[in-house]
């Protein structure tokens, strides 16, 4: 059967099994957004049965637990990830009201627009430690409002608010094809899957990040905006919220990408002898 003609389901499968017994990575994620006045598909979870969630968790969740986890405005657990997924309005000057994980850990709830002019990660040392989520022990994520706004004009977003929802789930958990594809490996297993996606062109792999938004802008938004690989060492709310381990980084991709990188590992597996390969 040739790569074209394959079910995700089917690549998924061959993906995991070019890695050695008993080393294959964890499941491979998917993401399908729904624009605006589209219909959740069938076994979408309600948005209800995540109430503020990040998107760090709700691809981990799906990773992890199967959970076909359904993120909207309504539920949707950090506000950087809301402006990433196209389902806020970057500039909104209103905090996203109700339970949501990240900002819950601040002392006033900070707006899309506090995350956008920098406010946010560079909250102490310019004079907004509302925002900080350590507290006082909280430096921030830059030094300066300067290098927090050189770091957010770099974070791509689908702007602007064009969508419904973001639906994180698992080959088995919906019939529906994905807009990307999430692989979380460990270093290693990535080596691998990037040898087989170099292998037919020998196209170098850039990969654009910056520690901060490393699910929600890293693996999902510039994957969807830009149709390339894309890959990120996730960042501290994907970490220390997200529940994403230590020894974990990961991929993101166009489901078109993910089929070259899967026929190319396959192609080139007797070149890269993984399995004698020390971890």
């Amino acid at each position: 059967m040739g790569n074209e003609e394959r079910t995700f389901a089917q690549l998924v499968e061959a993906f995991l099994a070019i890695y050695a017994e008993g080393e294959a990575p964890p499941l491979p994620v998917v993401v399908k957004f729904i624009p605006a006045g589209g219909e959740l598909p069938e076994g979408a979870t309600d948005p209800a049965d995540h109430p503020g969630i990040p998107w760090c968790k709700a691809v981990r969740l799906a990773c992890e637990e199967g959970e076909a986890v359904t993120v909207t405005v309504d539920n949707v657990g950090c506000p950087a990830a809301a402006i990433a997924l196209g389902l806020v309005n970057q500039f909104s000057e209103s905090a996203l009201a109700g339970r949501r994980e990240y900002t819950d850990l601040m002392d006033e709830a900070a707006a899309p627009a506090d995350f956008t002019r920098g406010l946010v990660y560079a909250c102490q040392g310019i004079g907004f430690p509302q925002f900080a989520i350590f507290r006082e022990a909280d430096a921030g994520r830059y030094e300066t409002l300067g290098a927090a706004l050189k770091a957010v004009a770099g974070m791509k977003a689908i702007q602007p608010p064009i969508m419904k929802a973001a639906i994180a789930y698992r080959a088995e958990a919906m019939d529906v094809a994905p807009d990307v594809v999430i692989l979380p490996l460990k270093p290693k297993q990535a080596m691998l899957a990037i040898e087989g996606y170099t292998y037919p062109t020998g196209k170098r792999v850039t990969l654009d990040t910056v520690g901060v938004r490393g699910v929600c802008s890293d693996l999902t938004a510039i994957p969807f905006l830009s149709q390339e690989l894309n890959g990120s060492l996730f960042c501290v709310g994907a970490r220390a919220l997200g529940g994403w381990a230590g020894s974990l980084m990961a991929l993101g991709m166009p489901l078109y990408v993910f089929r070259q990188m899967v026929n190319g590992m396959e192609k080139s597996a007797t070149g890269y002898p993984y399995a004698a390969f020390p971890e």
